[in-house]
């Protein structure tokens, strides 16, 4: 008989893959969650640690300890139907789950209070980012011995930055960078994707997305190419737009609690996304209505 688990939450392309699907497999296993997988689409089941996101769909602690003891191998099949995933001799409610999706964008304060957030941000960041991953040669803290890792991901930054302030063609050489299940250079291309959409840029962000698509089959994993589909549509883990909200809001006080939530995610992951939203803020303004193509810098002076 079927143990039957309760869902807590699930994140708008987690529902979409319970409502798509009858059939998955058990794609990876991890020791705070784990990954189904349906015709290249990817369901990230964890405990509610993990943080809320378009992928995820969360079960509470007790919950999670009972999936996690007896959770079935990789390549494992998974049924599906009315809302219920059934997983070996495990039984996963998604009925009564809370739907998560994140708030709408805020509308920025004044210039100047969106700028001493940043460069409150900037401090931090510098300060606190980790040595790996790719946050710091991104907001160009790295230091005069760069590692092998940063030297091949700086000029793919800089092509980056040209593409910011229309001198260049999007570019996606950052795709695939770096190791782990999401490698770093796609959580800083998935936190560009985010902080696009937050600054009213929808239009670059499909722009960009769509020389990613075209990479990704051979340059990336698929979960995380999954991850990317979600950022194309603007969205991000929970705490990657509570961050971006901060500096739009000009919340000066509230940018540092929210990036040290934000790195807590993964080991560079949250840090990485947060570099990439930050090569947006400061190559765009802060709001929905700053013409695209003005420099954040040209405020920030």
């Amino acid at each position: 008989m079927h143990r039957v688990t309760s869902i807590s939450t699930l994140g708008p392309h987690a529902q979409r893959f319970v409502e798509r699907h009858a059939v998955a497999c058990v794609a990876a296993v991890f020791p705070r969650s784990c990954y189904l997988e349906a015709h290249g689409d990817f369901l990230c089941i964890g405990e509610e640690s993990i943080g809320r996101g378009p992928l995820n769909a969360l079960l509470s602690g007790a919950g999670w300890t009972r999936l996690s003891e007896s959770l079935p191998p990789v390549e494992t099949r998974a049924h599906i139907a009315r809302g219920t995933l059934h997983i070996s001799s495990i039984a996963l409610d998604a009925t009564r789950a809370e739907p998560w999706r994140p708030a709408s964008w805020p509308s920025a304060r004044r210039a100047e209070s969106v700028a001493c957030a940043l460069r409150r941000l900037q401090r931090f960041a510098a300060e606190q980012a980790p040595v790996d991953g790719l946050a710091r040669v991104v907001l160009g803290t790295a230091g005069d011995r760069p590692s092998a890792l940063d030297r091949a991901a700086l000029p793919r930054v800089r092509r980056l930055r040209a593409w910011l302030t229309g001198d260049a063609p999007p570019s996606v050489d950052l795709l695939g960078l770096g190791p782990g299940l999401t490698p770093s250079g796609d959580d800083v291309l998935g936190g560009m994707l985010v902080a696009l959409h937050a600054v009213g840029q929808a239009g670059m962000a499909a722009e960009l997305y769509a020389a990613l698509a075209g990479a990704a089959p051979t340059a990336t994993s698929p979960i995380s190419a999954a991850f990317l589909r979600a950022a194309a549509e603007g969205l991000g883990c929970e705490a990657l737009h509570a961050a971006i909200a901060a500096v739009l809001e000009g919340w000066a006080e509230a940018v540092s609690d929210r990036a040290e939530a934000l790195g807590r995610i993964g080991h560079t992951s949250g840090w990485d996304a947060l570099a990439g939203a930050m090569l947006v803020l400061q190559a765009f303004g802060s709001t929905q209505r700053q013409p695209a193509g003005v420099a954040w810098a040209q405020i920030c002076e």
